[in-house]
């Protein structure tokens, strides 16, 4: 994943580290050294390490995995399970993993889906001594944010050292790791937070999806259900606006350049000083920026593509609804393409591919309703409720602020 704090600070620290490691011979230089850094440098047995420096001066250190057969050693960020209710659940059920392994050696292969399904329900168990403090102050388990983590999610050094960071309270300013020893990596080479296990927890534990950061912009896939900006009263403080400042320091006042509704998920690009989102602010203006969406919409549609065009303007007796007028309403245009019909249980919808002219409020979502007859799916306001608004923004292009380099963006909805 592309990194989501700047890194060099932490990179210093980490180079110094490594300096460490190879003089001293120890992981645990600065400890009891009882970790001897040759170990890992064993055919497999390397390791990540990173380190984060926090805006208070803080530097934390973690490891992945378990070292040298320790989840703790001083010096460290422990381990984000707790090391009691995880060693329990195991000595619960690896007895009868063991023997079910054995018997299958043997020759009795049809006990293969009983080990199966007891070793599912052993990481299931395993999943929820996982806990991770976050940016609000909460904690979160593991099988509570990614209950399809495949084994060793919450091992890695990131979300550790975030974890940690809350839990002290203190701010994530530098973030940086690198691998040692031999293995998957090249020696002492440096690495972002993977993908497959990270991203899908780091994005709760600090409260953004970051897809892609810069010191002058960040590019966030925004979940449903978040204000994009705060709302009227402190209950709608907290939006993806407000996330942002939290997270970057140097981040302005408002970095907020478009908005999605609060329902809607999806690509939102802010800007972090002025430069960028003034720059931004005429590009989106002018109609310089592609924004895509994918929308699930109640039915069939006669169709395979068209347009839609028709004014819209504020409701007054009924917000935050939006109405076509044809006399007071602004121009509002939109274009869509039918991807596919898909069957559910209470009928078939239409995946669509949509693209925006203009960027009205609620624009999407009055012109399928008003403007085709076929409302998005649980659009609560125009259409009929469900579990969530299936409308996410999934593809954004625009030209980079300060460096003038063409950004594409593209995001798959989880519908």
């Amino acid at each position: 994943m592309n990194p989501i704090l700047p890194d060099s600070r932490a990179r210093s620290v980490c180079l110094q580290m490594i300096r460490s490691f190879d003089e001293t011979g120890f992981i645990d230089y600065d400890g009891d050294r009882t970790v001897p850094s040759g170990l890992l440098l064993e055919p497999g047995c390397g390791h990540m390490f990173g380190v984060l420096v926090t805006y208070e001066g803080t530097i934390i250190k973690a490891f992945s995995g378990a070292l040298n057969g320790r989840w703790t050693v001083p010096g460290f960020a422990g381990p984000t399970f707790d090391e009691k209710q995880y060693h329990d659940v195991l000595d619960r059920y690896t007895p009868a993993l063991d023997e079910l392994t054995r018997r299958i050696g043997g020759g009795e292969a049809l006990l293969r889906r009983e080990r199966e399904a007891l070793s599912a329900e052993a990481m299931a168990e395993l999943k929820k001594t996982y806990r991770f403090f976050c940016f609000d102050g909460k904690t979160r388990s593991l099988d509570e944010i990614f209950p399809d983590a495949p084994s060793g999610t919450g091992d890695c050094c990131a979300p550790k050292l975030l974890s940690k960071a809350y839990e002290m309270g203190q701010r994530p300013a530098y973030l940086a790791e690198f691998f040692y020893g031999s293995g998957a990596h090249p020696h002492c080479s440096f690495h972002a937070p993977c993908d497959s296990r990270c991203r899908p927890i780091l994005k709760h534990i600090i409260g953004l999806d970051i897809v892609y950061r810069d010191d002058d912009i960040v590019v966030i896939d925004k979940p449903a259900g978040l204000l994009s900006i705060p709302g009227i009263g402190p209950e709608k403080a907290d939006c993806a606006a407000t996330r942002v400042r939290r997270f970057f320091s140097h981040c302005i006042a408002q970095p907020c350049i478009h908005r999605l509704d609060q329902d809607t998920s999806g690509l939102m690009v802010l800007g972090l000083t002025d430069r960028a989102h003034n720059a931004l602010s005429i590009d989106f203006e002018k109609r310089r920026v592609t924004k895509e969406y994918v929308a699930l919409v109640e039915g069939i549609l006669r169709d395979p593509e068209g347009t839609v065009n028709l004014p819209i303007r504020p409701d007054p007796e009924n917000r935050p609804r939006q109405i076509v007028d044809p006399d007071r309403g602004r121009p509002a245009v939109t274009h869509w393409k039918t991807i596919r019909v898909e069957k559910h249980p209470g009928g078939p919808q239409t995946r669509l591919l949509i693209k925006l002219e203009t960027g009205r409020t609620h624009q999407i979502r009055v012109h399928m309703s008003a403007g085709l007859g076929h409302p998005v799916v649980g659009d609560r306001l125009y259409g009929h409720p469900g579990d969530r608004l299936m409308l996410h923004a999934g593809h954004l292009v625009f030209t980079h602020p300060v460096t003038g380099q063409r950004m594409e963006f593209v995001s798959e909805p989880e519908f």
